[in-house]
């Protein structure tokens, strides 16, 4: 793996999905307030590789895997608090990480094949969207958590309605949305056979 300045930003992205779960998870408040912390950093960092990577030309074919992977997996910790948490319905987080696992697939396979996937303008869209979104529903976690009236009333009433509901709604037919765009894109990738090794 070549080291270079966006890769290590993403593996920090990386590093950071579990104990943001973990923290996100918790009944204290300084431990979900910790999680929307290293949250926050993780969202601040998948712009900044990016920009580093194509301002002083360190793409790399690890980093083009590894960087909407990294997204994926702190996305995927965030919603495995919500739905911890009982804020985020479980169909709803399993449509999310089946559509994580079918692009992951399909940029394995095409790397494979020597073609890499380009991520779609819309998917851009799509995890600004997931990314802001989510940020929202932390700090409303963390406020709810804190206890602290009537902050916590108005972050709980968000949270448990249709406010956040319909929130996550949008950002899994998003998802969806541009799934099927992947999909119709490189559907000539998908219909070819691996050749024999």
């Amino acid at each position: 793996m070549h080291i270079t300045y966006p890769n290590l930003l993403t593996l920090l992205r990386l590093g950071l999905a579990p104990p943001i779960a973990l923290l996100l998870s918790m009944e204290d408040a300084w431990a979900v307030w910790s999680g929307a912390g290293l949250f926050a950093v993780a969202a601040l960092t998948d712009s900044a590789d990016g920009w580093i990577a194509r301002r002083y030309g360190q793409s790399t074919l690890e980093g083009a895997f590894l960087d909407p992977l990294a997204d994926k997996l702190v996305v995927l910790a965030v919603l495995g608090a919500l739905l911890w948490w009982r804020v985020a319905p479980g169909w709803m987080v399993a449509i999310l990480l089946l559509r994580d696992v079918a692009t992951t697939l399909l940029r394995w396979y095409s790397l494979r094949r020597g073609e890499p996937v380009r991520t779609l303008p819309s998917a851009r869209v799509k995890t600004f969207v997931q990314m802001l979104g989510l940020v929202f529903l932390v700090v409303l976690l963390a406020l709810w958590r804190s206890g602290a009236a009537p902050h916590a009333q108005w972050a709980q009433e968000l949270l448990f309605g249709w406010v956040a509901w319909s929130l996550l709604l949008g950002m899994t037919l998003l998802a969806l949305w541009t799934l099927g765009l992947y999909g119709w894109r490189y559907r000539a990738l998908w219909l070819r056979r691996l050749p024999v090794e």
